[in-house]
């Protein structure tokens, strides 16, 4: 605990202290001697071309101090006290400079991952004001530890680009064979307006819940989170809808396979597209932004923002097909003495090792264990509840699960405590067996398209191998990068390829707005510009030689 003071001393120098109650000391956050050289002093550990997390501003001299220095780098300032902030124009004008303010209250990993996303390419550092290492580690602990998980999201995320590089375009692809003239989940919006749902994901708590769904089944649309839909068909319980977006095989053998269930399915192009060709039921597409293609393809579909989990997605559909209330079932975001899912749920092997563990607070207990993805995941679905609620005060959302994490927002809910009286019509639920009509012209149409663009690539690598990489002109730079823009000028590199490849093309972009302090002026600036395009191109090169030889493809022969 602490109390808060601003104060001008005899220096007729504002000065922020700190009263701390556990040490029963002040403590001022800036110098009260000469608080601009004490900044001068701090600023001299700061790089061009670097990506800073700053805890603490102290009385601001810090932030005009990076306004006038204009540093080629970014900055987070995470400020520790609410009581000190700015106001929105200054914090737009810090912005425009690459300064962006948080308070370390409206910090989430979210934010952090972000952050580090858009400064690839660049080392990243944290540095701490000057005076607010004085001050009780129990203040500062919250912004490191959050710095700390948002770095671990951030490579996550990363991790996840890249083991599916190939598959958020191979699956797209494959999958216009049916999202081309598929149906558009739009198209029934109607019959889920002001209705309850019952989200079912397939965390352990699922068994605990199974009665609630068994007397609520004709009260509410039982929507099972991919995996899920075994632990319910297990029991007895055939959901209305299951929802699908992962690309992975491993999604159609362990889950889809050998699964009894022939319902409707709410899908997106990213989905394994063997899942959606064995389906034998019917299938509602939508978009998610990561999937480029589907999107030109098919724009007047409803369009989902990406999110790391099905379960997520399905809670965003809630949101947007006019849900009044939505019941999380089995949506723990934790462990329950190490099991990951719950009985009846098929499992696989990626789930035998779950690496680190963490603590976070409880739905219903004080303190639940959970993974750094599931953690990673909760971040995801705390930010999405607060967008949903900034923007709809119809939809009520309650999670069951006592043995979960809590998800801030959203209040947990006894299940005896739910009284659901309409009965729903659902005969209009598709529900019969349906022959497909694979035709796979518009994949063989796309992956002509990056035939034609990897022979573009090839073409102006060729150029760029006849230069000199020992000496390098301006005039030989110039006709670098007019080979590199008439090359993003290709479509399909811009739209899908380059989306694939993300960190990479974003470093390329941080490293000519942040990595070359003398403009080019000298030989070796010039070489090193040379050698990073050449890197980058022969990238691309290599990327689309393995997406043009991907097993995928065999599927259409």
């Amino acid at each position: 605990m602490y109390s808060f003071t601003k104060e001008t001393n005899a220096r007729n120098l504002e000065v922020i202290k700190i009263y701390e109650m556990n040490s029963s000391q002040y403590i001022s956050l800036n110098s009260e001697v000469s608080a601009h050289k004490e900044i001068e002093k701090f600023g001299k550990q700061i790089e061009s071309n670097k990506c800073y997390f700053i805890i603490g501003s102290g009385n601001g001299i810090l932030l005009q101090y990076l306004l006038d220095m204009n540093f080629n780098s970014k900055f987070y300032i995470i400020e520790i006290f609410d009581e000190i902030d700015y106001e929105e124009g200054y914090k737009k004008k810090l912005h425009g400079q690459n300064i962006s303010f948080y308070h370390v209250t409206n910090l989430n990993y979210i934010i952090i991952s972000s952050a580090i996303r858009d400064a690839l390419g660049m080392n990243v550092e944290i540095l701490i004001h000057p005076n607010y290492e004085k001050l009780n580690k129990e203040l500062i602990t919250p912004a490191i530890e959050k710095i700390k998980m948002g770095t671990t999201t951030a490579k996550i995320n990363k991790n996840t680009e890249r083991f599916f590089m190939f598959e958020w375009l191979t699956e797209p692809i494959l999958n216009l064979a049916l999202s081309k003239k598929g149906k558009n989940l739009l198209d029934i919006k109607e019959h889920f307006e002001n209705k309850p749902f019952i989200l079912v994901a397939s965390g352990p708590s699922l068994i605990d819940n199974l009665d609630f769904i068994k007397e609520n089944k004709d009260k509410a649309y039982i929507i099972a989170s991919g995996s899920a839909v075994n632990g319910l068909i297990n029991e007895n319980i055939i959901p209305d809808f299951v929802t699908i977006i992962d690309a992975s095989v491993v999604n159609f053998t362990a889950h889809f396979q050998n699964t009894k269930y022939n319902g409707p399915i709410i899908t997106t192009g990213t989905t394994n597209h063997l899942i959606l060709k064995h389906h034998q039921g019917e299938i509602y597409f939508t978009n998610l932004d990561q999937d480029t293609i589907t999107k030109e393809v098919r724009p007047e579909i409803l369009g989902i923002p990406t999110v790391p989990s099905v379960a997520l997605y399905s809670l965003l559909l809630t949101h947007y097909l006019g849900a009044s209330e939505v019941f999380l079932v089995g949506q723990d975001l934790a462990l329950n003495n190490g099991e990951y899912y719950a009985p009846g749920v098929h499992k696989h092997d990626a789930i035998k090792n779950l690496g680190p563990t963490k603590e976070v607070n409880g739905n219903f207990i004080d303190k639940v264990v959970t993974t750094l993805p599931l953690a990673s995941t909760l971040e995801s679905f705390n930010n999405a509840i607060s967008i949903i609620q900034n923007v709809n005060n119809k939809i009520q959302i309650y999670n069951l699960s006592k043995i979960g994490a809590k998800i801030e927002g959203v209040s947990y809910k006894d299940v005896n405590e739910i009284q659901l009286e309409e009965i729903l019509d659902k005969s209009w639920i598709p529900q019969m067996s349906m022959e497909k009509s694979i035709d796979y012209t518009f994949s063989i149409e796309y992956l002509d398209k990056m035939k034609a663009c990897k022979e573009k690539v090839d073409e102006v690598l060729i150029k760029i191998d006849k230069m000199n990489t020992n000496a390098v002109t301006l005039h030989d730079l110039q006709k670098l990068l007019k080979l590199v823009k008439k090359l993003r000028e290709n479509d399909v590199l811009e739209k899908h390829i380059l989306n694939m490849i993300y960190s990479s093309t974003k470093a390329i972009n941080n490293m000519f707005e942040y990595g070359f302090e003398n403009n080019f002026q000298t030989n070796s600036e010039r070489v090193e510009m040379l050698n990073k395009l050449k890197f980058f191109v022969k990238y691309i090169q290599e990327y689309l030689d393995n997406l043009l030889c991907h097993h995928a493809w065999s599927e259409m022969k």
